[in-house]
């Protein structure tokens, strides 16, 4: 384990955060500066026009709901704690770049998608590596790479969170807490595609109001101390500095590395998994369009909710000159809510199990449809119980190692996948 430790570390600390970003950067350039069509594309995310398939608001809570998960709240706690307020411009930065990359892995998905074993559209990078390039052994192997992910971040970390939040909060035990979110999920994931779409479509947009107007609550309650939040957060993204009156110091590289290290951690652009939900939606929805859709994804989860979530923690941090000293990285957010007057601790815990809830969900789709790459309907049915064991065993077991495996597994998940953008480039535009 120490060595995955040091070639996490190693791999993570520079190397492919400097890929991915140039990954963003270059493709934000090809296409043209894609993001300028935000409006639009978020236009056409509420159109249900499909007639078969996913619809374009389907295939976009289903992203979301693998996407918008705990490392919402952590993740942007952690960015702030070890890279400063800078850290969440950095964030917000690499967000707005990434939906370009989404963009583009999204409209190969869709170009090169098949049909699964029930007759529904399947895609992602598993395709665009058979279909569009013949690399069938590179397609095989980075499925069951998927599916590893899914048995690790999309599972059992998630049901961990659930699991713990639910003790801390309300006492109830880590395996009641693993039984009482396996079998609803698992029912829902046993059930197929459209019920999946169907919870997605109804949790994604309620969690998110849930947690921003939390957020939102907070920011009002100290309005005074939002301008003075907004400023420092750009200021410390260029200038290193002292935080809290000189009791804490940041440089301009701990706010970049962590930063954007956060941000390409929540939105997951450039490992591919955006593809496989949107791949799913109608034929009758272009590669282009569908393309648009997957990309306000990378908006509303990193430009919006990280940015948003970030403004309050480092009000809270403004606010409370120990809370880097007292409190662990991962619980900033919670403390900011705890000071809200009314249901502060629980209002974060239902947010907490609701984005969690999301995300196995969510993630558990795309595990399926690696499953059905390489074995069909035998191997996907197999998959979904093992899943399903997994969100119980995830609740009660410790989650360091699981952390450490699921890092060191994305590292080979990025390789095909960006093998795959860089390869097809110049059919991106």
């Amino acid at each position: 384990m120490d060595i995955i430790s040091g070639i996490n570390n190693l791999m993570w600390g520079g190397p492919l955060l400097i890929l991915l970003l140039g990954i963003h950067i270059y493709f934000t350039i090809r296409t043209g500066f894609v993001q300028r069509k935000i409006k639009k594309a978020v236009k056409y995310s509420v159109k249900g026009d499909a007639s078969e398939g996913m619809s374009a608001f389907g295939t976009l809570t289903t992203t979301l709901a693998a996407t918008l998960g705990t490392g919402n709240i952590i993740g942007v706690s952690t960015a702030v704690y070890l890279g400063g307020p800078g850290g969440v411009f950095w964030c917000w930065v690499t967000g707005l770049l990434g939906m370009a990359t989404t963009y583009g892995e999204t409209l190969l998905s869709c170009r090169h998608r098949s049909k699964d074993h029930e007759g529904h559209n399947v895609g992602g990078v598993m395709y665009v590596l058979e279909r569009g390039l013949g690399k069938k052994k590179l397609a095989f192997f980075y499925s069951f790479l998927i599916c590893l992910s899914a048995f690790c971040a999309g599972c059992t970390t998630q049901s961990n969170a659930i699991s713990e939040t639910c003790m801390d909060v309300w006492g109830i035990p880590k395996w009641a807490a693993g039984i009482a979110v396996a079998l609803p999920v698992g029912l829902v994931i046993l059930q197929g595609v459209k019920w999946i779409e169907q919870v997605c479509m109804a949790l994604v947009p309620a969690m998110a109001f849930l947690f921003l107007g939390g957020c939102v609550a907070f920011i009002l309650l100290n309005a005074s101390v939002f301008p003075e939040a907004v400023l420092v957060m750009v200021k410390s993204a260029f200038n290193s500095s002292a935080f809290l009156g000189g009791a804490v110091g940041f440089s301009v590289g701990r706010a970049v590395r962590y930063g954007v290290a956060r941000g390409l951690f929540t939105n997951e652009a450039g490992l591919g998994t955006s593809g496989i939900a949107a791949a799913s939606g109608s034929d009758h929805i272009s590669p282009e369009r569908q393309g648009l859709i997957s990309m306000t994804a990378t908006f509303w989860d990193t430009v919006v909710m990280c940015a948003i979530t970030g403004i309050v923690v480092v009000m809270f941090v403004l606010m409370n000159e120990r809370a880097l000293v007292d409190l662990p990285a991962g619980l900033l957010v919670k403390g900011a809510f705890d000071t809200l007057p009314l249901l502060g601790e629980e209002l974060i815990a239902v947010a907490t199990v609701c984005f969690a809830v999301a995300t196995l969900i969510g993630w558990s789709y795309f595990g399926q449809v690696a499953a059905d790459y390489m074995g069909g309907k035998s191997l996907v049915r197999n998959y979904q119980y093992i899943y399903v064991i997994m969100i119980f065993a995830g609740a009660v077991m410790p989650m360091g190692i699981v952390w450490e495996i699921t890092d060191f597994i994305n590292i080979f998940i990025l390789i095909p996948s960006v093998y795959a953008l860089i390869k097809c480039r110049k059919s991106i535009r």
